[in-house]
């Protein structure tokens, strides 16, 4: 097992471990949890994350995340965590029994703390807090409970189950922010500039969760500035049969060139399916009225 992006490490070390997808509100609840306890035990906050979910290793067809790796190292150094080891979950890491895993902490990073969710196995023994905490006397076993909204457990499925329903609003509730897309904008075939509507054109990752399709008013993160932008995902019916799936943003009140330079989209609010046309016209007086209502949404947030 390789313990990787360790410099100068001080010891003791309380540490948690998860694959942190999103660091949604519950995964926020737990490091808040950690530091405090850091803190309360003078020893230092460490966070063992895997790149993608373990299950991943066992499927064929993946599971996509929320974010990318280096997306969630950044949120949770912006929740104070400076000590993150990245792990990649394979055939080394899944032959590891609980013992030798525990191990491999003790020697590399001189654990003396871990906090555990309550679900939480380690090694491919499955061991839970209770076997652990009666095999290792020598290391304090904390168990978190999960933190829950309307009485679900909050966890990156049901972040997920929100996204791709279009539901923006319960996503920022999970998230505790609006979901975002980055990407580096492409030359499409100018459809948007022919019908009087420029847009930014993003391809979706097939690694990252994509929400469902239609238009929703977003805001658009463009060096270090933010812009109102009526956001298009899906694969344009009223002009193709069968499309690539695609993420279109028409930037309001903007006119610089922004081809291969890299934005950030902020899903606010999911305003309607997306729709076949029966002509360009139909099409463009929707799209007006379409940004109308995102105007009045995204004034009334205050977002800006």
């Amino acid at each position: 097992m390789k313990l990787r992006n360790l410099t100068n490490l001080i010891r003791p070390t309380i540490a948690t471990i998860g694959t942190f997808d999103g660091v949604h509100k519950g995964h926020k609840a737990l490091i808040n949890h950690l530091i405090d306890l850091a803190r309360q035990f003078d020893q230092t906050p460490v966070v063992i994350v895997f790149e993608e979910t373990p299950k991943n290793f066992f499927l064929s067809k993946k599971i996509r995340s929320l974010c990318t790796v280096s997306e969630r190292e950044k949120l949770l150094n912006s929740l104070g965590i400076e000590n993150i080891i990245s792990l990649r979950f394979d055939k080394n890491i899944q032959k590891l029994s609980s013992d030798e895993f525990i191990s491999e902490l003790v020697e590399k990073i001189g654990i003396k703390t871990f906090v555990l969710g309550s679900d939480s196995k380690i090694g491919y023994d499955q061991s839970g807090y209770e076997e652990l905490k009666n095999n290792y006397p020598n290391i304090k076993f904390i168990k978190f409970l999960p933190k829950k909204n309307k009485g679900k457990i909050i966890s990156s499925t049901l972040v997920k189950e929100a996204i791709e329903k279009g539901n923006c609003e319960e996503t920022k509730k999970l998230l505790g922010r609006f979901y975002n897309i980055k990407g580096k904008v492409t030359k499409g075939n100018n459809l948007g500039e022919k019908l009087g509507f420029p847009t930014a054109n993003l391809i979706p990752s097939s690694k990252l969760v994509i929400p469902k399709d239609g238009i929703y008013a977003s805001i658009v993160e463009y060096n270090d500035k933010k812009y109102y932008a009526a956001t298009s995902i899906g694969k344009r019916p009223t002009f193709e049969k069968n499309g690539q799936r695609i993420i279109e943003t028409f930037i309001l009140e903007f006119n610089k060139n922004i081809y291969h330079k890299k934005i950030n989209v902020h899903l606010v609010s999911k305003i309607r399916d997306e729709q076949k046309f029966n002509s360009q016209k139909e099409l463009i007086e929707k799209m007006n009225e379409d940004i109308k209502n995102i105007k009045l949404i995204l004034d009334k947030k205050n977002l800006l």
